[in-house]
């Protein structure tokens, strides 16, 4: 016999996509701010060699 999509499933399926989307936008966010401190760092090292 096949199991009825309960409201239970259906609930259950909404939360784990939402907190896929969730994960995703934290997650780029954080790459994002990786990428920008390297930028700042590359430019302070550049900055420092140019100075010597």
């Amino acid at each position: 016999m096949k199991k009825r999509a309960t409201i239970n499933n259906r609930s259950r399926v909404a939360n784990t996509s939402r907190r896929r989307q969730l994960l995703k936008r934290v997650h780029s966010k954080v790459i994002s701010r990786r990428q920008q401190y390297q930028m700042t760092e590359l430019a302070q090292e550049w900055a420092s060699a140019i100075a010597n």
